[in-house]
């Protein structure tokens, strides 16, 4: 078979091979209401569901009730949008009491941060973390926040 027609039949069939996902404001909801008893119930006051997995990036929906531990990244840069709520985003510093997460390769907790920027963040706001930044996402006792994480694989 001639190359340029086997060109033009990968160029054809090649849409259908691209995954495209779409997430509607009604399925996003869904989402946000099933992760807020999830969260409500849990006792680090967290959902999170990981809505899309391409292998170097991935797409979460998380749910807060409580401030969470600090953490970091050690492989993966974060891009965070707010949806509902304020976020009180420390990054930079150091962290204190860093142990292993243990669900992740090259991720870690902590107890806290010491010298880190806190930067105030609303609802449309957008914040990037680059990998290996220490950051912890902290609310208002009472408050619910949810949030859009589009985690980066760093080469």
């Amino acid at each position: 078979m001639p190359r340029s027609i086997i060109l033009s039949l990968i160029l054809i069939a090649a849409p259908s091979l691209i995954a495209q996902t779409i997430h509607t404001t009604a399925d996003l909801q869904q989402r946000e209401a099933k992760l807020l008893a999830t969260a409500k119930a849990a006792p680090t006051g967290l959902g999170t569901d990981i809505m899309d997995d391409y292998g170097n990036d991935r797409t979460l929906l998380v749910v807060r009730v409580h401030s969470g531990d600090p953490e970091r990244h050690q492989l993966w840069a974060d891009q965070m949008v707010v949806k509902k709520g304020t976020i009180t985003l420390v990054t930079g510093g150091t962290m204190q009491g860093e142990h292993p997460n243990g669900t992740a390769p090259g991720e870690t907790l902590g107890t806290s941060i010491e010298g880190g920027k806190e930067t105030v963040l609303h609802a449309g706001d957008i914040a990037h973390i680059p990998a290996g930044m220490p950051h912890q996402a902290k609310i208002a006792p009472g408050t619910t926040v949810t949030y859009l994480v589009f985690k980066e694989k760093e080469k």
